[in-house]
């Protein structure tokens, strides 16, 4: 997109100032991406994994080594069966309740000090994508109030 500070590398960018990432639901990865991961040696768990392996969610908690965490989610990362509307729709994303059970598990284990949800490309004559969005930004202000006290814990 001709610059280095653009949305597609936000994380590289973040990567590059030396702060710890931990990126879940990958699918598609360039060459460049693929030997940074192993160069720099960082925190992936890949869609297939959470797709085959029942313990990613334990190993991914384990492996945020912060007590305080942002959380970015990209909604490019949602199967697009549930969020069509995003930039790059790729099969075999994250499933709803993967992504809410694991968003859960990290309000409860950490300090989460903001959060956002980007990539959101609404689709002409669908609210589909707009209203899963704004429903996963409901249970991340419900998971805070949680963990924060303000509200009990309810399942759903």
């Amino acid at each position: 997109e001709g610059s280095i500070h653009n949305h597609a590398c936000v994380m590289r960018r973040i990567v590059d100032m030396g702060l710890p990432t931990l990126q879940i639901g990958i699918r598609a990865i360039c060459k460049e991406e693929a030997d940074l991961i192993k160069e720099k040696q960082l925190n992936v768990i890949r869609a297939r994994e959470i797709a085959t392996q029942p313990d990613w969610t334990d190993r991914a908690i384990s492996s945020i080594t912060t007590d305080r965490v942002f959380l970015t989610i990209d909604l490019d990362g949602i199967d697009p069966t549930l969020i069509p509307g995003v930039g790059t729709p790729e099969p075999g994303g994250l499933n709803w309740y993967s992504l809410t059970g694991f968003l859960r598990r990290v309000f409860e284990s950490h300090d989460v000090i903001g959060c956002d949800i980007m990539e959101l490309a609404p689709v002409a004559d669908s609210v589909v994508s707009e209203f899963t969005a704004a429903k996963l930004a409901y249970k991340l202000i419900g998971y805070q109030a949680v963990a924060k006290g303000w509200l009990k814990s309810v399942d759903s």
